[in-house]
């Protein structure tokens, strides 16, 4: 099999959702096409997610992240992302982390994500330094969480931030059964020799 783009990536879904929904199996068909690896990730029972649950799943799902690895994680699953990658990343890199809608404090019309938010704590340096590309999407008229947020979580990270227009919280109902522009970043990012 040639593989013209080398890496490969883990896509994890946000609450509310399954690997199957949203833009999740668009995307991973687009990039099987193109020789890619792709893996989309378990998170369980994600309409009562559990923060201690949701590493197990990660540490189950992601052992093999390597410096060809991009990781996408959508919704409160960034929060559990950069906290399993705070520990995963102390003895390696990965090329790129994708946070869509990404947060990681509370959010005050969500009171069930406080729980969640509340076990979720990390070490931030960490990320900056281990995880090469930095990117976070936030949507103009994101209806789950607040904009002011994610920019506080791409802070955090020292991320790229990039805005999609009235985008809702990137899923199927706010018309994000398929997201070309994500896959546009995530070939170009295949493509590049990061060190």
């Amino acid at each position: 099999m040639s593989h013209n783009l080398s890496g490969k990536v883990f896509i994890m879904h946000s609450e509310n959702a399954d690997p199957e929904q949203h833009w999740y199996l668009w995307l991973d068909h687009q990039l099987k096409r193109l020789d890619v690896d792709v893996e989309r990730i378990f998170l369980a029972d994600a309409n009562h997610p559990d923060a201690e649950v949701w590493q197990t799943c990660l540490e189950a799902q992601c052992n093999n992240l390597n410096d060809q690895s991009i990781v996408i994680a959508h919704g409160l699953s960034c929060l559990a992302t950069v906290r399993f990658l705070a520990k995963k990343l102390q003895q390696t890199n990965i090329k790129a982390g994708l946070f869509l809608a990404g947060f990681n404090e509370r959010v005050p019309q969500h009171p069930e994500f406080d729980a969640f938010v509340q076990a979720s704590s990390f070490e931030s340096g960490i990320l900056r330094a281990n995880i090469l590309r930095r990117i976070v999407f936030f949507s103009s008229n994101d209806p789950v969480v607040p904009v002011p947020l994610t920019f506080k979580f791409s802070h955090m990270l020292n991320a790229q931030l990039i805005e999609v227009a009235q985008a809702g919280h990137f899923r199927a109902e706010d018309g994000y059964a398929e997201f070309p522009q994500l896959l546009d970043i995530l070939q170009t990012l295949l493509k590049a020799e990061l060190n």
